[in-house]
């Protein structure tokens, strides 16, 4: 059974991503139903959580891990670009002073990441000022186009532009090289790579690729990719957390 966040009345999935699992369980010839977060928060659910596939949002999937105690769950590794943690009132200051700084929550998608640059930004009103953050060194060069690879059992299985020019393909053979480490680095247990994640990527003015960020799979939207295939990815890395 696949259980799939819906609206409050039980009518619609909860947003598009959800929709596409639903298509998925469908093509796949798996049972579904849809429940309300609030629902999974009732602990109605709790025992069915280690046994059967839950899909929904960010949040829906933090309250349903939190149901059988994982209150964490990320990947080895924001990226491969050197960053440092520091407080969103520390990243304000350094803005003040001339400085432009990309910056990205620590808590999985709390907000967008963005350069911050001295403009207001939506996203960030009312955010504590001591709200942990990613800081890394904004791109030098204008970025072309971005794509999200998709990898299971580290393999690249499908690949979709989500922005920028989608003429300007990425270098798969430095994407390849890269799933390859990653392999090499879980099995010598290092950094260890879950069997579903995405590795975004943007392809600079110069032609360079370069890898922006890694996803965990259960906190990543469906660009394009086969329901049925994006239901798979969803469900070994689901039941991976939770076996675990």
């Amino acid at each position: 059974m696949v259980y799939i966040q819906s609206n409050k009345e039980k009518t619609l999935p909860h947003h598009f991503d959800c929709a596409c699992a639903l298509y998925g369980a469908m093509d796949s010839a798996m049972d579904y139903r849809l429940v309300t977060f609030e629902e999974v928060e009732s602990g109605k659910f709790d025992l069915l959580i280690r046994n059967h596939l839950f899909v929904g949002s960010v949040e829906f999937m933090r309250e349903v891990f939190k149901r059988i105690g994982k209150n964490d769950v990320r990947l080895p590794m924001n990226s491969d670009r050197p960053h440092e943690i520091i407080t969103l009132k520390e990243a304000h200051e350094r803005v003040g002073k001339g400085e432009k700084i990309f910056i990205k929550p620590v808590e999985i998608k709390l907000f967008t990441g963005l350069v911050l640059d001295g403009f207001e930004y939506t996203c960030l009103k009312g955010l504590p000022e001591d709200t942990l953050v990613m800081a890394y060194e904004p791109f030098k060069l204008k970025i072309l186009s971005e794509w999200r690879l998709y990898i299971h059992n580290h393999q690249i299985v499908d690949s979709r532009n989500y922005s920028g020019d989608f003429k300007v393909a990425p270098n798969y053979n430095l994407a390849i090289t890269k799933v390859n480490i990653n392999k090499a680095s879980t099995q010598a247990k290092l950094h260890i790579f879950p069997c579903a994640y995405t590795m975004d990527v943007a392809i600079l003015e110069s032609g360079e690729t370069i890898i922006v960020e890694y996803n965990n799979f259960f906190a990543i939207g469906n660009y394009g990719v086969p329901n049925d295939l994006y239901l798979k990815l969803l469900k070994d890395r689901y039941f991976e957390i939770v076996k675990k």
